[in-house]
């Protein structure tokens, strides 16, 4: 997968989610619509005060405005009536014509007050308004008519009568529409109580509840908002504490919906995620296990099936291959023979400049990867073999090549069919979708790939190396053979020069002056030294070619080691060399081969002697410790350097300060001590210190300690 492929599901699916709550509503939208609420009763709580104080304004200015000015009009169409009423008797009485004007003047002022009496009735009182009008025209009439009638007559005493009547009518037509008009004032009085007392009750309930509402909405807004919120907040609190399977239930207002919805978008991808670096661990740990495996072989072969099974095992794949560069050609090293017939035609189908293409892939340390064989990256693939692997039902191929440093050696070509094989053995998991190859599987087999092309670089490393060895070993012999054959014809003429050279020296054969004397001794020393020298390499000879042998019987060192003494006392006497032994008066016996005991003990002496300059002294020590004989040889000579010590038992190794003094030597002494010590069961130990002298020391089981052991 790549980097960018990685994270596309995510931002689709979090995109899609985003559309999904964006349609509900947040929590601005909540606090916008709850203060338009609470504005909207704001309002109506002072559209309602405003309409009850008109109301009750209305009903006061009717009370006052209509009720009151009916009375007062009614009173005063009473009080003009009576007015009228008296001028009209008066002028009965005296007939004055002041009186009569006065009269008419009244029913002006009557019809008057009628008229506003009338102008002022509502619908309730009209019909007494009515009745009292006609009772004023009946009785005004009636005035009229009597006062028209001869003063005194009783024509005119009749119609006063009537008129009084017709009066006293129109008087109780306007108290009855008095008392009509008090009844409906204290109905209006009443009413106007009652909407005032409505109106305070409905006000002190709307503004209670206006100011409870924003409190309850904002109660059960908040218990609506934090029971979510506080989900999520334990939600990513069980995550940090380990909880990987902790989700937050989306609930509440969108946004709270929204962020429950992306923490467990956030949580799934982060268990992708983990899932993903679990996979790659488990991969790589799985490879680590297959590498160990792969190098502990050291055959090209043995090296490419263990990894070829590695990658059954532990990768989901239907089919690998190994290619092998040979020549500037791959060749086909490994693979599912049994199950793809036709990886041959496969090895034939590649074009020539294949091997270059794959070493570009090499250069770079990546893979080539084709998720899907039948989508336009697949193009790329030669059609011969893109038909090939169609046939045989692959839809991903993976190329990885592998080598060492820059050196191409060959590449794993992985291909699945999308059926999801699962690997054996393995624990059960999903397989990959569509064969789709991820980057842990990727990475693992780059990492295998790696291992692969470092062991077989030590393989063909270790094949050069044993052919090497092979042929050392054939010339070591070899030479073995020559200087043990040379060794062996060598010693016999020399075995003569010495006899003949001690015939010389002795008297029966003639006086020898002393000038020969000394050129005798001389040709002896060298002769005997050659002697040494010469038995050194038939014995190197005998331990490389494993003749080697011992052969143990009881021997005492303390009578050994001084019969090997008197063979260097005269050497160590000519170099000027101070020698002390320290041998005990008992036996110290040990199970040893007395030949190669005597050349241990010679060559130890020896050395020392020949390594000691002049005026320095030797000592050799035999002692008995911890069921053990202890021989000692210490020097005063020019010491072992500290960095060749390491490599003093090596075949012919010179420490470095005597090959620089020029001092003659084989370098075999110290091997053939070593290789004597080795096969009697023995210890060497050896502390040395240039121009400090060096001190050996061997320590050999005692018989009846080796016996007791046994």
């Amino acid at each position: 997968m790549k980097p960018g492929e990685y994270f596309i599901p995510l931002l689709g699916a979090a995109g899609g989610k985003r559309n999904a709550v964006g349609k509900a509503r947040s929590i601005i939208f909540y606090a916008w619509a709850g203060l338009a609420v609470q504005v909207v009763l704001a309002v109506g709580v002072i559209a309602f005060v405003l309409a009850g104080a008109a109301s009750q304004r209305f009903g006061v200015e009717d009370l006052h405005g209509r009720v009151q000015a009916m009375q007062v009009a009614n009173l005063v169409m009473v009080s003009d009536f009576l007015e009228a009423e008296r001028a009209a008797r008066a002028y009965q009485a005296t007939g004055e014509p002041a009186l009569l004007r006065a009269f008419h003047a009244g029913e002006d002022e009557i019809a008057t007050a009628l008229t506003r009496v009338r102008r002022l009735a509502w619908n309730a009182v009209r019909g007494r308004v009515r009745a009292e009008q006609q009772s004023a025209q009946a009785a005004l009439l009636a005035y009229n008519r009597a006062m028209a009638a001869r003063p005194g007559s009783p024509a005119a005493g009749r119609l006063y009568a009537r008129a009084s009547v017709a009066g006293r009518a129109l008087t109780s037509q306007a108290g009855q529409l008095r008392r009509l008009v008090d009844q409906h004032g204290d109905a209006l009085a009443a009413r106007n109580e009652r909407l005032l007392g409505v109106g305070l009750g409905w006000t002190i309930v709307i503004l209670a509840f206006g100011c409870l509402l924003p409190v309850i909405a904002m109660a059960l807004g908040l218990r609506w908002t934090s029971v979510p919120l506080h989900a999520v907040t334990d939600a990513v609190r069980r995550r940090t504490r380990g909880d990987q399977a902790a989700r937050a239930t989306p609930g509440g207002p969108a946004d709270v919906r929204e962020l429950a919805t992306s923490l467990n978008l956030l949580a799934d991808e982060s268990d992708k995620v983990t899932a993903a670096e679990l996979e790659r661990a488990r991969l790589l740990g799985q490879v680590h296990q297959a590498s160990v495996r792969i190098h502990e072989h050291l055959r090209a072969d043995a090296i490419i099936r263990e990894a070829v099974t590695a990658i059954h095992d532990h990768l989901t794949v239907d089919f690998v291959w190994v290619g092998i560069v040979t020549e500037e050609r791959l060749t086909l090293a490994e693979g599912d023979l049994a199950a793809w017939g036709q990886v041959a035609d496969i090895v034939g189908d590649f074009p020539p400049d294949s091997v270059s293409w794959i070493r570009d892939i090499y250069r770079h340390r990546s893979s080539y990867r084709v998720q899907d064989l039948r989508a336009a990256q697949a193009e790329e693939i030669p059609a011969g073999i893109k038909n090939i692997l169609k046939r045989q039902g692959a839809t991903s191929l993976l190329l990885t090549p592998f080598g060492a440093g820059q050196e191409l050696l060959g590449c794993l070509t992985l291909l699945r069919t999308g059926e999801g094989k699962a690997p054996p053995g393995d624990t059960p998991r999903e397989p990959p979708e569509s064969g789709v190859w991820t980057q842990p599987e990727i990475e693992a087999l780059e990492t295998l790939a790696a291992d692969i092309g470092r062991a077989l670089e030590h393989a063909r490393l270790y094949e050069g190396e044993q052919r090497l060895v092979a042929e050392l070993k054939s010339l070591d012999r070899a030479k073995a053979s020559f200087l043990a054959s040379a060794s062996h014809d060598l010693r016999t003429p020399l075995t003569s020069i010495i006899g003949y050279v001690e015939l010389l020296s002795d008297d029966p054969a003639g006086a020898v002056r002393p000038e020969q004397a000394s050129m005798l001794d001389g040709v002896e020393r060298n002769a005997r030294r050659l002697q040494s020298m010469i038995e050194d390499m038939l014995t190197n000879s005998k331990i490389e070619l494993g003749a080697f042998t011992t052969r143990l019987q009881a021997i005492d060192l303390a009578e050994l080691v001084p019969a090997s003494v008197k063979v260097v006392m005269p050497s160590a006497a000519n170099s000027g060399l101070a020698f002390d032994l320290n041998v005990p008066d008992h036996q110290v016996v040990v199970d040893g081969d007395p030949q190669q005991l005597d050349r241990l003990l010679v060559n130890l002496l020896s050395n020392a002697v020949k390594y000691t300059p002049r005026g320095g002294s030797v000592t050799m020590t035999l002692d008995t410790a911890g069921g053990a004989a202890v021989l000692t040889v210490a020097d005063t000579g020019i010491g072992i350097p500290e960095q060749d010590q390491g490599s003093l038992s090596i075949r012919f190794f010179r420490a470095s300060n005597a090959v620089a003094a020029a001092i003659p030597g084989s370098g075999l002494g110290l091997s053939i001590i070593r290789a004597i010590v080795t096969n009697h069961h023995g210890e060497m130990s050896l502390e040395s210190e240039q121009d400090r002298g060096t001190t050996v020391t061997i320590r050999l089981p005692l018989r009846d300690h080796a016996h007791a052991l046994r």
